[in-house]
């Protein structure tokens, strides 16, 4: 049955934009389309659980549920079944918006990161045309009607036809070309999803700039290049490079200003982020070698490993040891799922895990540490009733991590179980580690220790921030106060299609 009234609904999500950023550029009257839906509107801050991993967002925006319920923390969960990786795919998750198909609503749905791929019957459904994010590593798109449309007869996006990677601030021409075909996605995207809302006249419509996300990890540095952590040798007087990420800011307010008037002055309107963007160098590679000098982890002796495992370490290390050039070639030259699924054991060392009690968990932003514990992990070493004082003991501990020169390394340390019993019914990390600026030092010596790492990934020149916002056009009885909770914002969007 359908209850829509004849309202329609667009919620436009641009991916990791940064909300000091937006009013910034709102208040300097260089974004108009969002200022005069601001006017409009109203300005509600996002919260969103991206303290504990910027793969959390997306979905519990997507099923209104929050981690500890679906899971998800990063693109990399940990199996406690296998004591092993595998790479997120989304299938598990039932977005809020197949329920609203069922219903009888007509509904668009264009690159929601994160998002398991439905197959729609009506309205429009398109994964990972330009994608940030990648889950199955290819175009899908439905209903069947328009698949020719999207394959044949419209240009491809440039992410999807390459990754657009750097080398770093001083890859000029890579830069250039990724910032290029991020701000030429901009404009395909703004196209494409406009043609689509009008030709299906979908009820809801929800449409996800991804380009802000992937180019913004690369230049954030042009954005905010006077903070502390831009100062080293590799970022000074380095060259400008065009298009900027603010330019790409500028399209994308251009692109929201189009699909606006596809749908009509009458229509509810969101424009929303669900976490934002700060100065980074990379990612800290500490915690691994740090638990294991400690004594919370130890790797498994050569002996100890299967020859699956030695081969997997084996090319693992001559990954770490292939020049930037030819890790180029090399992820070129193969497509993403096969890059994917080799990654895969390289990913984590072998552990002995009769005597590992805590280890690191691959990261793209926070520090992540877990518990081996009895009753969840199937080789766990820590007993129920230590889990508690083990996560005191290593809160206690990297807290107290300084530099060398004194600096602190850890900002905060946050529990996602609040006991033992929480955590044998959960899957996240048990400890997330969120980083002061020193993490990013390079080299990066510890007060007291013999460890001394630098970040790997630096080219990547942001980081997730963790508050996101919504500019809300729509009405005033479906946000109260001036904050509204990811997992919520699918009601506000239910709702507002059913006049309920």
């Amino acid at each position: 049955m359908n209850w829509n009234n004849g309202s329609r609904v667009l919620a436009i999500g641009i991916d990791a934009a940064e909300s000091t950023l937006v009013r910034r550029l709102i208040a300097h009257d260089e974004m108009p389309v969002l200022k005069s839906l601001l006017a409009e509107g109203r300005w509600l801050r996002v919260e969103s659980p991206a303290h504990i991993g910027s793969g959390s967002v997306w979905p519990t925006f997507i099923t209104g549920d929050d981690p500890a319920s679906h899971g998800v923390y990063g693109e990399w969960a940990w199996q406690p079944e296998s004591m092993g990786l595998s790479r997120y795919n989304g299938r598990h998750l039932k977005p809020f918006w197949k329920a609203l198909s069922a219903e009888g609503f007509r509904v668009g749905v264009f690159d929601v990161p994160f998002a398991p791929f439905t197959g729609f019957t009506d309205g429009f459904e398109i994964s990972e045309w330009g994608p940030h994010d990648l889950l199955e590593g290819r175009v899908q798109v439905a209903p069947e009607a328009i698949s020719d449309l999207i394959t044949k007869r419209v240009e491809s996006h440039p992410l999807s036809q390459d990754r657009l990677d750097t080398a770093g601030p001083r890859d000029y021409g890579g830069l250039k070309a990724l910032g290029s075909g991020c701000a030429q996605g901009v404009k395909l995207r703004g196209a494409l999803a406009k043609r689509l809302m009008i030709e299906t006249a979908a009820h809801l419509s929800v449409v996800v700039f991804t380009e802000i996300h992937h180019s913004a990890h690369y230049l954030w540095h042009t954005i905010a290049g006077e903070h502390s952590i831009y100062q080293q040798e590799e970022f000074r007087n380095l060259a400008a490079i065009e298009p900027t990420l603010k330019d790409i800011y500028l399209e994308v307010d251009r692109q929201i200003g189009e699909l606006i008037e596809a749908v009509g002055s009458s229509a509810t309107v969101m424009v929303f982020s669900l976490h934002g963007m700060r100065p980074a160098v990379g990612v800290p590679t500490l915690l691994e070698p740090l638990l294991c000098e400690l004594g919370y982890a130890r790797f498994a002796d050569w002996a100890m490993q299967s020859w699956t495992e030695r081969a997997s370490r084996v090319f693992a290390s001559a990954k770490r040891h292939t020049p930037a050039s030819l890790k180029r070639l090399y992820y070129k030259a193969l497509p993403p799922t096969t890059t994917l699924r080799l990654a895969r054991p390289t990913m984590m060392r072998v552990y002995d895990w009769q005597k590992t009690r805590a280890f690191a968990l691959p990261a793209d932003q926070h520090g992540w540490v877990h518990i081996n514990l009895i009753g969840r992990e199937a080789r766990g070493a820590v007993s129920p009733d230590d889990y508690v004082r083990t996560c005191d003991e290593l809160e206690q501990m990297l807290k107290s991590l300084v530099t060398s020169k004194g600096s602190p390394i850890v900002h905060e340390v946050i529990r996602t179980a609040a006991g033992v019993t929480e955590a044998l019914r959960q899957r996240l990390p048990d400890l997330v580690v969120h980083w002061e600026d020193a993490a990013f030092s390079a080299p990066l010596k510890i007060k007291g220790a013999t460890v001394e790492s630098a970040p790997t990934g630096r080219k990547f020149t942001g980081r997730h921030a963790r508050d996101g916002f919504c500019i809300f056009k729509g009405r005033n009885d479906l946000c109260e106060g001036e904050t509204l909770q990811a997992r919520d914002m699918h009601r506000v969007i239910a709702r507002s299609l059913r006049g309920d």
